[in-house]
């Protein structure tokens, strides 16, 4: 099955799957999925089913198929969503996963909203950090009603000060990208980013980054090493036979 099919029939599992909520690795904090644009919590299961073999805690944040309204919108409900995790589950971190546009949300989230506090790693999967022309696509369509569409234009107000704002001190942040994505073009590492050891450019389309276990791999990686490296200025590509899919 193709990484495209996989990820198409997760979509059209929708919001509702049942979750494993055991705990079967102490010690490691949950795992939040938040997926992308035209996406639903399905969309996440090839994720959410590695991490949960791998003894994680997993929860996925459904912030709206189509997401009309503005990142900002989903920022602060998202937010709100692991301060009630926090309250439910007696856990003070989390680790993220932020996919497509789901990278910008969170991203806003510690950056903009004190979500910092409550995150211990991030990893954005294909994230347009940078911006995408195929949101004119989305504008044509529902741009009228929608304000994310704009959002995730090169040159919006959103994704300059998004770019612009400091990653907070202390969270580290790995970007992770298919060097064939055609929805979400290579965007540059943030500053702040370690840029040797946490921007890596994989070989795959948009949907292998949830759906090929390589990409899984190198987000687990993150989330499990034990100490971080700081002030790198180079870029990582991986090789074709490294990243052999699954």
């Amino acid at each position: 099955m193709t990484h495209g099919a996989a990820y198409a029939r997760g979509l059209v599992r929708g919001n509702r799957f049942a979750g494993d909520m055991s705990w079967t690795q102490p010690g490691q904090p949950p795992v939040i999925l938040c997926h992308g644009f035209l996406g639903t919590r399905g969309t996440m299961l090839p994720m959410t089913k590695r991490f949960q073999a791998d003894g994680r805690v997993v929860f996925s944040y459904h912030h709206g198929t189509f997401q009309t309204r503005s990142l900002r919108w989903s920022a602060q409900r998202f937010v709100e969503q692991l301060e009630r995790l926090q309250n439910e589950l007696g856990v003070e971190q989390f680790d993220v996963v932020g996919f497509s546009m789901g990278g910008l949300v969170s991203l806003h989230a510690v950056k903009f909203l004190q979500a910092s506090r409550m995150v211990r790693r991030m990893a954005l999967l294909g994230s347009p950090v940078d911006g995408t022309w195929v949101g004119l696509a989305g504008a044509a369509v529902i741009g009228a009603v929608s304000q994310s569409v704009w959002q995730v234009l090169p040159m919006s107000p959103f994704l300059r000060d998004l770019r612009e704002a400091p990653i907070p001190e202390g969270l580290p942040v790995r970007m992770i990208q298919a060097a064939e994505d055609g929805l979400c073009p290579l965007a540059k590492p943030l500053q702040g980013i370690d840029a040797d050891n946490d921007y890596i450019v994989m070989p795959g389309g948009h949907s292998s980054l949830v759906v090929a276990r390589p990409f899984y791999a190198k987000t687990r990686e993150f989330f499990d090493r034990e100490e971080d490296f700081v002030g790198q200025t180079t870029s990582r590509i991986v090789q074709p036979a490294e990243a052999a899919a699954e």
